[in-house]
């Protein structure tokens, strides 16, 4: 009889799940850590490089001004509710909230999916994203906008924004990460508004709080994008080298693979085989 690995949830199939325990699979393997390592060399040199040719040919001319005026634009419209509406919207990418955040949620994703994968795509994410940031932000070294800040500013530099990057990358990685667990299309509406309408508040926040430039924020959202798409690819590689070792090791299913939807109905997700048993 074929005891294949499925969600189906047989003796068998358990015990064979459970030949290896996942918390003994670690996917950032060597293969993760050199696109890591790879990735983020190549993120900071395109967004330092990218901040100082913007400083020396475009901050001082109508792209710098309409930066500027968009700044000022903001700055003669606010208002005292505003002013609280815009310290929410900021702090929904708080340092704070950020840490509490990725520990809370990455917990319970380590948890509930009894894997590492999840809560390491997050956390990393998050980490990676950070560190070009600080990085590029002094390299580039710009001002702020000419206005009258609503807090009190980082040392950091203005280019890149660091709440809109962080912003992307912790809820857009949610996004990817409930992908790979279910093909709910009610699930996937509500993570894809959540990872465009959050950055979009924490943009214009910091905008309107007079803490970054129109492309600061631009900026900080790409940068998001690139570093959940070099996490994503650094995870792909060290689950690939975990999978390598399948034929020597009974493993479980879903430690060798990051999407567990792509397997058709015989591989279906860890989340939709919890709600239906629940």
């Amino acid at each position: 009889m074929n005891h294949s690995i499925t969600a189906t949830g047989d003796v068998g199939d358990r015990a064979t799940t459970d030949a290896v325990s996942p918390w003994r699979v670690w996917p950032l393997r060597r293969p993760a850590l050199r696109v890591l390592g790879i990735g983020f060399a190549a993120l900071l040199a395109i967004w330092s490089t990218v901040g100082l040719l913007f400083m020396w040919l475009l901050d001082d001319g109508p792209v710098g001004n309409a930066d500027r005026d968009v700044a000022f634009w903001l700055e003669d419209r606010r208002t005292e509710r505003l002013d609280t509406l815009s310290t929410i919207g900021s702090g929904f990418s708080d340092t704070i909230v950020k840490v509490v955040l990725v520990a809370v949620v990455g917990g319970i994703m380590v948890g509930a999916f009894r894997r590492w994968h999840d809560g390491l795509m997050l956390a990393v994410t998050v980490i990676f994203e950070a560190s070009v940031f600080v990085l590029t932000s002094f390299i580039v070294g710009r001002e702020r906008p000419p206005v009258e800040k609503l807090e009190e500013a980082a040392p950091s530099g203005s280019f890149p924004s660091g709440h809109a990057a962080a912003s992307v990358a912790f809820y857009a990685t949610l996004l990817v990460i409930a992908g790979w667990h279910t093909r709910r299309v009610a699930v996937r509406s509500v993570m894809w508004a959540v990872a465009i309408v959050v950055p979009i508040i924490v943009a214009v926040a910091r905008t309107y709080r007079g803490m970054h430039h129109a492309t600061d924020v631009l900026a900080g959202v790409l940068l998001g994008i690139a570093s959940i798409y070099v996490v994503r690819r650094a995870l792909q590689a060290g689950t690939d080298a975990v999978a390598d070792d399948a034929s020597s090791r009974a493993l479980p299913p879903h430690v060798t693979r990051l999407d567990l939807t792509d397997g058709g109905s015989s591989e279906r997700s860890i989340v939709e085989h919890t709600g239906s048993t629940s």
